[in-house]
């Protein structure tokens, strides 16, 4: 059976569900992050690639990309729940699992430090953890509200170009429901994309007539473009005084970009940084 939840169906949709399953595999880095602080990392014997924290986490059997399941590589390791967050694929991978008679948990959430607590709860119901779970919320909740103040403390609300790199094509920017506009958010920034769903074609004339105060980049993107004065010197970049004045910033990809329990200490730091940056 495959569960699609939303936040507002976590709590009836597990009347009645088993708890006991001993062979879990999570399809996410957030969700894997969160079984392991419930203390139930060794109940996981499976990841996707992009779990990779915590270190034990990381050493777990991979089976493949949560957009790119493979159904033999998740039933290999015999799970009996199949946890998932965001948008898994494809379709006819997560229909072989789900006719092999293995549970799918599937949750669709929002890039928002409500959808990180509302993940907790999901994970811990799932697992039969609901004690744990609320005291992890609660501390949670209280990591929301100081970051929430730290970035209203250091006073920024720059205007930000979230800049994405693609192997062997044009390079794009973050525009609205994306993660990276959920971190925009967070941060009390000003996404110069926004009005545009998903991730946007950039060119030098439209990054130079945005004119952010701020660029933002993964750390893998970084990388792929040879680094983060590659970044400052890439030809959409070049010519924006964000990029002349070096205020590119690196994002790690699974601290911040994934919205787990790390997410909201993380985007306060980076403000810090922002804020420093700016002068402010």
């Amino acid at each position: 059976m495959r569960r699609l939840l939303t936040i507002l169906s976590v709590a009836a949709a597990f009347v009645g569900t088993a708890s006991a399953q001993d062979r879990i595999v999570s399809l996410g880095g957030d969700l894997t992050e969160i079984i392991y602080a419930l203390g139930e990392g060794d109940r996981v014997v499976g990841t996707d690639r992009d779990s990779r924290y915590p270190d034990d986490a990381a050493a777990k059997p991979k089976v493949g990309y949560v957009r790119r399941l493979s159904a033999e590589g998740v039933l290999s390791v015999e799970p009996d729940l199949v946890l998932i967050s965001g948008a898994a694929g494809p379709e006819t991978a997560l229909a072989q699992i789900e006719a092999s008679g293995v549970e799918i948990i599937s949750l669709e959430t929002e890039y928002t430090p409500q959808a990180i607590l509302d993940k907790v709860g999901v994970v811990a119901t799932a697992l039969g953890r609901e004690d744990a779970g609320e005291t992890m919320k609660a501390d949670l909740e209280k990591t929301i509200a100081a970051a929430r103040r730290d970035v209203e403390r250091v006073g920024i609300s720059p205007s930000i170009l979230f800049f994405a790199s693609v192997p062997d094509g044009a390079p794009r920017a973050a525009g609205d429901e994306t993660a990276a506009a959920g971190v925009i958010d967070m941060l009390g920034g000003t996404n110069v994309f926004a009005g545009r769903p998903g991730y946007n074609a950039l060119s030098l004339e439209a990054a130079v007539a945005a004119d952010p105060d701020i660029i933002l980049v993964m750390t893998h993107h970084a990388e792929r473009e040879g680094g983060i004065e590659a970044v400052r010197t890439h030809p959409a970049l070049l010519l924006t005084t964000a990029a002349q004045e070096g205020r590119v910033f690196l994002v790690d990809q699974y601290s911040v970009m994934q919205f787990g329990p790390r997410t909201p200490q993380s985007v306060a730091e980076l403000a810090e940084k922002i804020a420093d940056a700016l002068g402010e």
